[in-house]
């Protein structure tokens, strides 16, 4: 099981190094890194989960999409709760407690999960790829806007976070690709092509992004914190560990495998920005980021290796 992961692993590396090499160079600055980012996520990653949902109904397969979701977001909540209680322990307060809090559960489930359950488990672990995918982005646009928020003036009401939370184009797409699976619709070919084409971009536009990130840190700087180790802790090693032990009350199979290993992936590349949208601390974020990236590397392996299910 860990020998595809560390192939994978080892090939996004070197898209991040890709993406270190160009920043340093100054072909791709910070600013036009964050367009990297819109592609991504307004593009790429909808049209990916339109894609994935284009095969034939199964009934089986539909109520294990539909669990995956409720099971995702309910260890996102007690994730959430896990790390506020830590945080609380190490005498932070708001608003660094609610990126600490918020940014362990917002982990890399776009960018960096999707190309490990693809080389894991192929297309058939991608469906429930996309339910993760899906819940994460609600819990983001709701719980965590909140934690990021607190202590920092910058509150939204709860309508304009639930229509950011549903009306936006990762949650819209997953529910025409849900309507289309269930329907047994198939888009017509130059549509699905021009889809595909797009969502083939997402492994390497996103390692490419997230090498940009990791260019601009202050690397003697960031190791000098115990907060980050911490949080790169809990992330990589108890997030999996406690997804495994409440999630198998619920699910079995390539479902329970695929939440397994997404809440172990490291913290959102995007994570940065969307701090900096709530007012919160950027550079702390971006700091979660390169620790539990780069110690992602070691920590993925050992949990397909040892807590999924072959």
């Amino acid at each position: 099981m860990a020998i595809p992961v560390i192939y994978q692993l080892l090939t996004m590396v070197l898209l991040m190094v890709v993406g270190v090499i160009l920043n340093k160079k100054k072909f791709l600055t910070e600013s036009n890194a964050k367009g990297l980012s819109i592609v991504l996520t307004r593009v790429a990653v909808p049209a990916n989960m339109i894609v994935l949902m284009q095969r034939p109904f199964s009934h089986e397969i539909l109520i294990g999409f539909l669990k995956t979701c409720g099971g995702t977001f309910l260890m996102c909540s007690l994730g959430a709760v896990l790390f506020f209680i830590i945080g609380k322990a190490m005498k932070m307060q708001f608003p660094e407690l609610g990126l600490f809090s918020g940014g362990g559960v917002y982990s890399n489930v776009i960018f960096m999960g999707q190309p490990l359950i693809m080389a894991m488990y192929g297309e058939d672990g991608l469906i429930f790829c996309v339910a993760v995918m899906f819940t994460c982005n609600v819990f983001l646009f709701t719980v965590c806007s909140v934690l990021f928020a607190i202590g920092s003036g910058k509150r939204k009401t709860v309508g304009r976070m639930l229509r950011e939370a549903f009306l936006n184009l990762i949650c819209i797409s997953a529910v025409i690709g849900v309507f289309c699976f269930v329907n047994s619709i198939s888009l017509p070919q130059p549509i699905y092509d021009a889809l595909e084409f797009s969502a083939n971009t997402t492994v390497c536009l996103s390692m490419i992004y997230i090498g940009t990130l990791l260019a601009v840190a202050n690397i003697k700087e960031i190791f000098k914190d115990k907060k980050v180790y911490v949080f790169s802790f809990v992330t990589l090693i108890i997030m999996p560990l406690f997804t495994k032990a409440v999630a198998s009350l619920f699910l079995d199979g390539i479902a329970l495998s695929v939440l397994v290993v997404l809440m172990g992936t490291p913290a959102a590349a995007a994570l940065p920005s969307f701090a900096e949208i709530y007012g919160n601390d950027e550079k702390r974020a971006s700091e979660y980021v390169f620790v539990s990236t780069i110690f992602s590397v070691v920590t993925l392996p050992l949990v397909a290796q040892f807590l999924c299910i072959s």
